[in-house]
């Protein structure tokens, strides 16, 4: 078969080109070559194929080292190669040294972005928006909208949202991201069921791309989910992301994150096995900054939740080196645990982070150790809750137990001041806080100070009764005169005629124990009802009739009541008994002694001879009944068996 002419290979390299099949491309531009290295075509051939195929840093090496092509000015190939190998900076030098063109802009909008620079980055994009228009409009604007989302949420900065179109899927869901950044979860929600219904439109041929594309989606809904306290909903869609690995490894690393997040120090095996999902190489080199941050604090927490207080520390001072504002905490928690404030303190003091849950954690320690003041100077440097009622209180709380009550009134005085000239108050809210200032002050003997709040807050608001009352109050504590002045400022009352005013100082009254009220009575009136109390003559009880026996016999007792009831001659048994013996009874009378019964029956005998019988005679002692052997209770041990019994 004859060999192909050079035309012939770069006329099928073109339609392999044309078709995408680089990979067929590559061996013909390789051909080419050998018969003459220094073709430029086919050095430009290669270095497209390479790029196609994702060989960056072969098609770099090929750039820098072929003298040809060294001379060429092919910056933006060079620089594109630098930032798929995560060089950026280098790759900044390269694309500075070319000329401008609008794809240099966007791939040096890229590198910003790679680089967390999301203002920059956006600015960038924005321009490009404005000043061109081609096919590629849609990917700027959602490079554009990923950029001021990224700001918004890893940033922690005010940006203002460009009105961006929400024509895709993709423009839906960046918008959402940003609503997401901005804690506005309703319209978030919305913007990603759109997103949703938008991508399986557009990818209704192809179920796998669909939910390649979906699982982002799936993932953010998720997280509004978790955010609106819904972790069951929101686990389900992580679990479903990670069971069918649609997504690419970043949207899975951030759905195991989050797992991990609601499991907290439950299924502790579960969240082991997600944190390896979110920790490999490849996947923290394409994640942000802060979102690495968040999974190695996470990973922190882990250890500390089974107790590797070991592997606490060392990721604690690893997290501090790469700059984590949260990892002193991890340390000052470990130090707390050991009951060590003081060190707990200093370490989150060395730390300077500005982070809230920082600066509330150094302010509650300050306050563990007694440094009052200084908690509360902590809890001024919080400007999100710094300016807020029930932080004042707080802080006022803290100046009082560390410099007494006069600082305590001072602060009072300036923040009430801060909070009228902030407008976000009424001048309801704020004369009610006056109030309680002034209350503040006479609660803690400062009457003098309590009446200048006063006289303030009556300049304010002279309608004031309560403050009115009170200033009353407070004069009378220094300054009885000027306390009367103020009185007659009070306000007259309208009695009205049927109120009897001295009924109703009557009937001021006392509790008694059981909780009801005693009227009391004028002494006349306590005098008339003693007197008819004491001329009442107490009612007479009658005597109730005692009740006789039922079987009394008329005419007297019955004479043989001494006798067991059995012996009595008027006794009948049941039928089921007749037949029994008779012996039963009393132990010693077995049948009937006349002559005991007329000897006990006192009816017949006169009263002389009775008391004679009944003159107490002189007792003879008697022996004791003789006592049966008690048995002990313990029964009697068994002898042990020699041996157990064989077959």
């Amino acid at each position: 078969m004859a060999e192909k002419t050079v035309e012939q290979l770069f006329t099928q390299i073109k339609k392999l080109g044309q078709d995408g099949l680089h990979h067929k491309a590559l061996p013909l531009v390789i051909e080419v070559l050998k018969r003459n290295p220094k073709d430029m075509d086919a050095l430009k051939c290669k270095i497209v194929c390479l790029l196609k195929l994702d060989k960056c840093k072969e098609a770099y090496h090929t750039m820098t080292t072929d003298k040809e092509l060294s001379k060429l000015p092919m910056w933006h190939e060079r620089a594109y190669c630098l930032y798929r190998q995560n060089k950026l900076e280098e790759a900044i030098t390269e694309l500075n040294n070319a000329e401008p063109s609008p794809k240099v802009d966007e791939l040096l909008a890229q590198i910003y972005y790679k680089l967390e620079n999301y203002e920059e980055a956006a600015s960038i994009y924005k321009t490009l928006v404005k000043n061109t228009m081609d096919s590629y409009t849609n990917e700027r604007e959602t490079n554009l909208a990923a950029a001021l989302a990224s700001s918004s949420a890893f940033k922690s900065k005010p940006v203002k949202w460009v009105g961006v179109r929400e024509s895709t899927y993709e423009l839906c869901y960046n918008s959402a991201c940003y609503s997401v950044s901005t804690g506005d979860i309703d319209a978030a929600q919305q913007k990603l069921e759109k997103s949703s219904e938008l991508c399986k439109k557009e990818f209704e041929d192809d179920e796998a791309e669909t939910k390649s594309e979906l699982a982002p989606i799936n993932v953010m809904k998720g997280l509004c989910l978790q955010k609106s306290g819904n972790n069951k909903e929101a686990l389900e869609l992580y679990s479903t992301v990670l069971k069918e690995k649609a997504g690419d490894n970043q949207t899975l690393a951030v759905a195991a994150n989050n797992i991990i997040c609601i499991n907290k120090d439950q299924n502790m095996f579960d969240s082991k096995k997600k944190l390896k999902i979110a920790t490999t190489d490849t996947v923290r080199s394409k994640l942000a900054a802060s979102q690495t941050n968040s999974i190695d604090f996470n990973s922190c927490l882990l250890s500390f939740y089974t107790n590797q207080l070991e592997q606490v520390k060392k990721k604690s001072l690893q997290l501090q080196e790469a700059g984590s504002p949260l990892a002193p905490l991890l340390l000052a928690t470990l130090l707390v645990r050991e009951k060590k404030f003081e060190d707990a303190l200093k370490a989150l003091q060395e730390g300077s982070s500005q982070e809230e849950i920082v600066q509330l954690s150094i302010a509650e320690l300050m306050k563990k150790t007694g440094s009052y003041c200084d908690s509360a100077d902590a809890l001024k440097k919080v400007l999100t809750i710094s300016k807020k009622p029930g932080a004042i209180s707080l802080m006022a709380s803290l100046t009082l137990l560390g410099a007494g009550p006069g600082a305590a009134a001072d602060y009072l005085d300036s923040a009430l001041e801060e909070l009228r000239n902030s407008g976000k108050y009424t001048n309801e809210e704020i004369n009610g806080w006056a109030l309680q200032c002034a209350k503040f002050c006479l609660a803690h003997d400062m009457p003098e100070k309590a009446a200048q709040n006063l006289e303030n807050l009556l300049a304010r608001d002279p309608s004031n009764i309560k403050a009115l009352a009170l200033l009353i109050r407070s004069y009378s504590l220094f300054d009885a005169p000027r306390a009367h002045e103020v009185a007659l400022r009070l306000p007259d009352i309208d009695i009205p005629a049927d109120i009897d005013l001295q009924q109703l100082e009557i009937g001021v009254g006392v509790t008694s124990g059981r909780g009801l009220r005693k009227v009391i009575q004028p002494e006349e009136e306590k005098i008339n009802e003693a007197n008819r109390r004491f001329e009442t003559k107490e009612k007479k009880r009658k005597k109730k009739k005692g009740k006789l026996p039922k079987e009394l016999v008329e005419g007297g007792p019955d004479p043989e009541r001494w006798i067991p009831r059995q012996e009595r001659s008027y006794y009948r048994r049941k039928k089921r008994n007749r037949n029994e013996a008779i012996g039963k009874g009393s132990q010693g009378l077995s049948s009937v002694n006349k002559a005991a019964e007329a000897a006990l029956d006192m009816s017949d005998k006169p009263k002389k001879v009775i008391e004679e019988e009944s003159k107490p005679t002189k007792a003879t002692p008697t022996p004791p009944p003789p006592q049966p052997k008690q048995q002990s209770s313990k029964p009697k041990s068994k002898g042990k068996k020699k041996g157990k019994g064989k077959w």
